[in-house]
């Protein structure tokens, strides 16, 4: 989601954001994108993060990534 919200296939994010942002622990962030740079899907680098398969990534979230996006979308042009 948050590739979906700048230019390019970078941006600039911390493990401890992530952490906070998806409410676990520090630790459990670091070890998922050291598996997603594994699997050649991300590069991960002090501080951010560049996608480098979106289309696998978007696979492997397996039906769950587009709900909350879609879900954004309603709100926001309800507000408009």
């Amino acid at each position: 989601m948050c590739d979906d919200r700048v230019e390019g296939n970078s941006f600039a994010i911390t493990h401890e954001f992530l952490s906070v942002m998806l409410g676990v622990r520090r630790p459990g962030v670091t070890i998922a994108l050291q598996t997603l740079e594994g699997q050649g899907l991300i590069r991960s680098m002090r501080g951010e993060v560049v996608i480098l398969d979106r289309a696998r990534l978007i696979a492997l979230a397996d039906g769950s990534y587009g709900r909350a996006e879609a879900e954004y979308g309603r709100l926001i042009s309800q507000l408009h």
